[in-house]
């Protein structure tokens, strides 16, 4: 399960910003998970379940989040009151119980409850304390001091913030993370000067791991400050940094705090219509994120540009709205109530360490008392046990001898038998690589070689990334007359399996273009999905038991005339990008593969009037479905156009260098999921 940091950079931003947008293969995660969770299968294995669930959700249903925590936490306890566990169980159900006790504390200070996220934190911390472990006491610790924070106690909130600093003090991500919290602390202690260098180091330290999330939030707490000294350009600038970073990463309620600040800087400054168009956008974001914090802070800035204006009547309705916000979030029982929470955990954890001692001290004394009274009986029993002893050993060391020298035989021969394994195993490993490497050799045959593509296409880059040795993504160039061919193509699979998929899609192009003699986009789809069905059906009628193939390919294909400067796209799946002037224009591909396909029809080709200094893009589902950066999340395409659009005005060769780069960059550690292929040709 994901551990959730609640690294809350700014004081006024909620965790929960997402739509819910699930993929497919999420839906159907969830659907099995939820089958799991819900079974009778053994309680260890029903929260590895929920964790996995809660994963998948956390983000987009708060209500759901708080049931399935919830749901573990119960089970958890139930399974330590248990007596029939091992000390595994034990363990599991512990730190399921620390793990449920700080996502429901999370929670809770999303709604506002932060009596009950303290409590929640506090009794993480214990679970974590009692394992020594180090990664759930930093963010325990950094949670405890969020809380602090949030109700004006920035001392208190700064020594918890450098209690979790000693728990990971070398990651950059935890440095940027204790830096701008810091900051947040002098913020509210009145030392500008200390927070604004807190800030610089953890904006550094978001630039090493590229935390666009963190750096959103310290941009806009930098901008708190500009705004606090009336220097409302300066504040104005970091905060559209702000919400660049935010749109990296879709998070709404840090787009709606940061647009609310530029709506005041806009107001201060007595440019009231653009203050209010800025200060709806905030609100209409915080309604959608139902963030508590986000719908006060607009509010109150929507009254106050309401006010401004003379519209007393809107001003009123903004305030009374806000009220109800402060109302749930900043009541003084609340914080006397957190006060009270932190003096009975430290009052409980002096108790539980004054309990352990005291139950030592009696074992030591019951020791005592015990040997005591058993001296003289042990006194009697010695000679006669030594007499024993003696024999027992005897006997002992001459069994160990026989079993030593039969043990020494049969270790002998298992070594052996395992040796002659490895070797086999070895040996078929190399055929198996080496097969593979080969047909690697084979399937780069096929591809354009780079002084074909580079000879028709000059301006162009290639960004090719098997996930395995072979690949089922290939990219694909014939030259007819003044026709340029191009394609990049995502059939089914990836390894050996897509390999081998790809060699009959890549026959049937050629066939169609050369044999066909097709020059058209979507006839040429459609010969090509004609002849991949045939060659399938073919298969599988020589095969009885293999049933209808239905293996194909998703594709971008364009046809260009150099000569006209006509461009004709037709596409299975997979669209065009084109940027033009910074503007990204894409084109639809048809909504069904190359391959069996319940609803065919036939192929759409588009035609595009290009222009000089257009950029063209195509691309499989490989780069945008990979999973990586902070949270373990996919790239998703809208990630993948904005990184498009940023570099368009470099050369295509530093193009290509940033695309692998940011793609290693995301995926870090994870596996590769599928094969990345993508095309830039500039026109």
């Amino acid at each position: 399960m994901i551990l959730r940091f609640s690294i809350f950079f700014s004081l006024l931003l909620s965790a929960n910003g997402l739509s819910a947008q699930y993929s497919d293969s999420e839906l159907r995660a969830i659907d099995s998970l939820k089958l799991i969770a819900n079974s009778d299968a053994h309680d260890t294995t029903r929260i590895r379940a929920m964790r996995q669930w809660d994963d998948l959700i956390y983000l987009y249903d708060t209500e759901l989040d708080l049931e399935l925590n919830e749901r573990m936490l119960e089970i958890a306890e139930s399974g330590l009151r248990r007596e029939s566990k091992s000390n595994k169980e034990a363990e599991f159900y512990l730190r399921s119980k620390g793990m449920a006790k700080n996502n429901i504390g999370l929670i809770y200070n999303e709604f506002g409850n932060y009596k009950e996220a303290l409590r929640n934190f506090q009794a993480s911390l214990l679970v974590a304390e009692y394992f020594n472990d180090s990664l759930t006491l930093g963010s325990a610790t950094n949670n405890i001091g969020m809380i602090y924070l949030k109700l004006k106690l920035p001392e208190k909130a700064l020594e918890f913030y450098n209690k979790s600093i000693t728990y990971d003090s070398e990651s950059a991500y935890s440095l940027a993370t204790y830096n701008n919290n810091a900051g947040l602390c002098y913020y509210e202690m009145g030392d500008t000067a200390k927070a604004l260098e807190s800030y610089k180091l953890s904006l550094r330290y978001s630039d090493i791991c590229e935390d666009y999330y963190g750096k959103g939030n310290t941009l806009s707490n930098i901008g708190l400050i500009y705004t606090n000294k009336e220097l409302f350009d300066s504040a104005i600038f970091n905060f559209t940094e702000a919400i660049e970073m935010y749109k990296l990463v879709d998070h709404s309620p840090g787009i709606s705090f940061a647009m609310k600040s530029i709506g005041y800087c806009y107001m201060f400054q007595g440019r009231l219509p653009v203050a209010l168009a800025y200060c709806e956008q905030a609100y209409n974001l915080a309604k959608e994120s139902k963030s508590l914090e986000g719908l006060k802070e607009s509010c109150d800035c929507l009254y106050s540009v309401h006010k401004k204006s003379g519209n007393d009547k809107s001003a009123l309705a903004y305030l009374e709205e806000n009220l109800l916000y402060v109302d749930s979030l900043e009541g003084s029982a609340q914080n006397q109530e957190v006060m009270k929470l932190d003096f009975q955990f430290n009052l409980d954890r002096q108790r539980l360490q004054d309990s352990l001692q005291f139950a030592n001290q009696q074992q030591v004394q019951t020791l005592v008392y015990e040997k005591d009274l058993h001296k003289k009986e042990k006194v009697q029993y010695i000679l006669f046990a030594g007499i024993g002893a003696f024999a027992i050993v005897g006997v002992l060391i001459f069994v160990g001898y026989i079993r030593k020298k039969r043990d020494h035989e049969i270790i002998a021969k298992q070594k052996l038998e395992v040796e002659t394994q490895k070797h086999i195993v070895e040996e078929k490993n190399k055929e198996i690589t080496d097969s593979i490497n080969y047909a690697k050799r084979i399937q780069e045959a096929i591809l354009p070689g780079d002084s074909e593509f580079k000879k028709n296409l000059p301006e162009s880059f290639i960004l090719y990334k098997p996930k395995d040795i072979v690949a089922g993504d290939f990219y694909w160039l014939e030259k007819v007359n003044d026709l340029i061919i191009f394609a990049v193509a995502d059939c089914t699979g990836h390894g050996v399996p897509g390999a081998m998929v790809s060699v009959v899609c890549h026959n049937a192009l050629n066939r169609a273009v050369n044999e066909f003699k097709l020059t058209d986009p979507g006839k040429i789809l459609d010969k090509t999905r004609e002849l991949v069905v045939e060659t399938f059906e073919n298969d599988s009628t020589k095969n009885k038991t293999a049933g209808t193939i239905r293996d194909g390919m998703d594709i971008s294909l364009c046809v260009w005339n150099k000569s006209t400067h006509e461009l004709i796209f037709s596409g299975a799946n997979n669209s065009l990008f084109l940027i033009r002037e910074k503007e990204l224009i894409e084109t639809l591909a048809d909504k069904q593969p190359i391959g069996k396909y319940a609803e065919e029809k036939p192929f759409t080709s588009n035609k595009i009037n290009l222009k000089k200094g257009d950029i063209l893009y195509l691309y499989t589902d490989g780069y945008a479905d990979q999973f990586g950066g902070s949270s373990g999340k996919k790239f998703k395409y809208k990630q993948l156009k904005e990184l498009l659009i940023q570099n368009a005005n470099l050369p295509l060769a530093q193009q290509a260098s940033i695309l692998d780069h940011t793609f290693e960059s995301w995926k870090g550690n994870l596996e590769q999921v599928d094969d990345v292929c993508l095309m830039g040709v500039l026109i």
